[in-house]
């Protein structure tokens, strides 16, 4: 399972923003790294949404924001001509940071299963290196993966309606699926990558 297949067909229906950025001179790089903000900011509303549940709501936006500023950033550095290695590390950084900074806190909220949401997490950091290996050894950088990054935005998402919804109690099986979907996202990758590695 491959989310990202989808990706050109929305960066064409995002073009005129794309547009819209190269005219106002925006940095690829101010792209890239508000994304790391915007991650702390869901983190944070998570973190407070015990005492103030409406902030849950909040969370699928941010995750969407997220999603949307990975898929700017790299199109407006192909329009403009200014890719450059430092975007790409830029954009690895940002993404773990991100990802830590959104998942990590449902750890830390009632209902939740502590353990698992933190394996959950190192889960996600390590499918992010085994889709980023192939390219060290030559290879390409793999995305594919029922919980990539669109995945792990779209079950986190879900997971904060539903506990606005449900209470707290609808956070429990987050760990446990947010660990077994990064499992197999990592094996699918580690197993790819293996196979059209010479």
């Amino acid at each position: 399972m491959d989310l990202y297949r989808t990706k050109p067909a929305i960066l064409g229906r995002l073009e005129p923003i794309l547009a819209r950025l190269d005219r106002a001179g925006v940095s690829p790089d101010a792209l890239t790294l508000a994304a790391v903000p915007v991650g702390i900011a869901g983190g944070a509303c998570l973190l407070l949404s015990p005492t103030a549940p409406v902030l849950l709501l909040v969370v699928p936006l941010v995750a969407a924001a997220r999603l949307l500023l990975n898929l700017l950033d790299g199109a407006l550095a192909r329009r403009t001509g200014r890719t450059h290695p430092r975007g790409e590390l830029y954009n690895e950084l940002g993404d773990r940071l991100a990802d830590i900074a959104l998942l990590a806190p449902v750890a830390f909220l009632p209902g939740a299963q502590r353990e698992t949401v933190l394996l959950g997490v190192v889960g996600a950091v390590f499918a992010s290196l085994a889709g980023l290996a192939p390219r060290a050894a030559g290879g390409e950088r793999l995305y594919r993966g029922i919980l990539s990054k669109p995945g792990r935005m779209a079950l986190l998402s879900a997971f904060a309606v539903g506990a606005f919804i449900l209470g707290p109690e609808a956070w429990w099986p987050f760990g446990p699926l947010l660990l077994v979907g990064t499992a197999l996202t990592a094996a699918e990758r580690i197993a790819v990558a293996i196979r059209r590695t010479p």
